[in-house]
């Protein structure tokens, strides 16, 4: 009985607050998603990627290779991953759910960010945030 009190409370909030596009704001079917033609614009980065930064390679050089930046000055890091390439179409909801505190995008990127870094979420000790810059934050 509970479940079907949860699915009308919902719909009945759908009515109220209908779901919309992480990105443009357009009406969409369900809460966290991006609308058809957002979604067919967006870089998700999935597949080859250099074993450290997560740049995409073009064709799959094996296990563990590193792209040329990282080759040359490796980072202070081990790994890091990103489940788009940060440009026009994907800059509005990075943006907002960074500096706007746009909660409602975290679900949906949380799914894909799961779905991208399961690797390194099984072997991570410790998964911290990067902070704004102190003057950024001001």
């Amino acid at each position: 009985m509970t479940a079907a009190w949860k699915s009308i409370g919902s719909g009945a909030l759908d009515l109220l607050f209908p779901p919309l596009c992480l990105s443009c704001r357009a009406p969409v079917g369900s809460e966290g998603g991006f609308c058809a033609d957002c979604w067919g614009v967006l870089a998700f980065l999935d597949g080859p990627a250099c074993d450290c930064c997560g740049t995409p390679f073009p064709v799959d050089p094996g296990p563990g290779s590193l792209c040329a930046a990282c080759l040359a000055k490796p980072p202070a890091f081990t790994k890091a991953r990103a489940i788009l390439a940060y440009d026009d179409e994907s800059r509005g909801a990075i943006l907002a759910l960074k500096h706007a505190d746009r909660l409602e995008l975290v679900p949906g990127f949380a799914r894909w960010l799961g779905r991208v870094g399961r690797p390194l979420l099984d072997e991570a000790d410790l998964i911290v945030p990067v902070p704004l810059h102190r003057s950024r934050l001001w």
